[in-house]
């Protein structure tokens, strides 16, 4: 059945459904932004990831709050924003006291459905937009006008994260389909603040150079994208001792990343990063986190060096501790880890 089959939809004027409609008072252009460290969700253009381009420092205004839909003028990307963030220009931000994580979802379906009759050259505006219905979970009131259900938005959007959680581990046989992923809080977070140590190999070689007299047994892990960045076995060298195990391993130039289960020797530009939770369940999580920040760096000028990876922050699971500020989740990593690997095994019936 259609989580939609027993729910009454009207149309209703997007300013009868929303409080307040107007545009961001948190832009900036990115060209612009002050530099530093920073926890700021930044929106742009983009229709993919939830319209955020990146992560930026505080600016000199207040960053617009969550719990808010974004519509961008030029692009209709339609998201809905669950944390404070700041924007590029063109943004019209949406508010109600009644709207949350699971009525905003429905409303972001509701709302891309009603702007597709918008284009790029007939594009949307403040004036347009008032003129707009669109079609939402609705009541009647006494004198026969439709009112936006918002309890019913928040019933329906519950039920809709239900059954896609659901529906993930469905198409995977040999899963439990009541397996749901874990619920966990993520955050920015600064890089070196998620790991024990960060620094450049001290293990590292000319390959060309090496001696290949004795049992080659050590990884020789260089910046190739394939195997794991592991580029040919070597002996033991007499002039340095192998990296130790359980380190995640970054080439710098191509910003290839790779696990290393044994001891390994590398080549020049590649950052060894430790902690002591990492394993096979916590690394491959904690390397896709590091990976969607990557993009920002270049092969060129604006490169991934060591400066530049200590002042990114990336999107890890958080807890709030009791006595203190927020700590990384590596225990809802490891669950993390486990639910993908389940999900794994099962697609390619291990």
């Amino acid at each position: 059945m259609s989580l939609a089959a027993d729910v009454h939809f009207e149309p209703v004027a997007i300013t009868d459904v929303f409080q307040t409609m107007e545009a961001s008072k948190s832009w900036y252009d990115k060209v612009h932004l002050a530099t530093g460290a920073g926890r700021n969700l930044y929106l742009s253009q983009t229709l993919k990831g939830n319209s955020v381009s990146g992560i930026v420092a505080r600016q000199a205004t207040d960053p617009e709050p969550g719990n808010c839909i974004t519509v961008t003028l030029k692009t209709q990307a339609t998201f809905y924003q669950p944390a404070p963030f700041y924007t590029a220009q063109n943004f019209l931000i949406f508010r109600h006291p009644e709207m949350d994580v699971h009525s905003g979802l429905v409303l972001v379906t509701c709302m891309r459905q009603a702007l597709r009759k918008f284009s790029w050259g007939y594009g949307v505006s403040m004036g347009r937009l008032r003129r707009t219905r669109i079609m939402v979970p609705a009541t009647l009131d006494s004198s026969g006008l439709a009112r936006a259900d918002w309890d019913e938005m928040r019933k329906m959007g519950t039920r809709m994260v239900t059954e896609a959680s659901q529906n993930i581990m469905l198409k995977n046989p040999g899963v439990d389909a009541s397996q749901t992923p874990p619920s966990l809080n993520f955050a920015p977070v600064l890089l070196p603040d998620v790991l024990d140590s960060m620094g450049s190999s001290k293990a590292w070689f000319d390959r060309s150079k090496m001696t290949r007299e004795g049992d080659a047994i050590y990884p020789f892990v260089s910046r190739t994208r394939r195997a794991n960045g592991i580029d040919g076995f070597f002996p033991r060298q007499a002039t340095k001792d192998p990296e130790p195990e359980g380190a995640i391993t970054l080439g710098l130039d191509t910003q290839t990343l790779g696990f290393q289960t044994v001891p390994f020797y590398t080549s020049q530009n590649i950052q060894v990063m430790r902690h002591a939770e990492l394993d096979e369940f916590t690394a491959p999580v904690l390397m896709t986190l590091i990976s969607a920040q990557m993009g920002k760096f270049s092969w060129g000028g604006n490169g991934a060096t060591l400066g530049r990876l200590k002042r990114t922050r990336i999107m890890v699971p958080v807890m709030c501790a009791a006595d203190g500020p927020q700590k990384v989740d590596w225990g809802g990593i490891r669950q993390y880890g486990k639910w993908l690997q389940a999900r794994v095994q099962a697609q390619v019936r291990i």
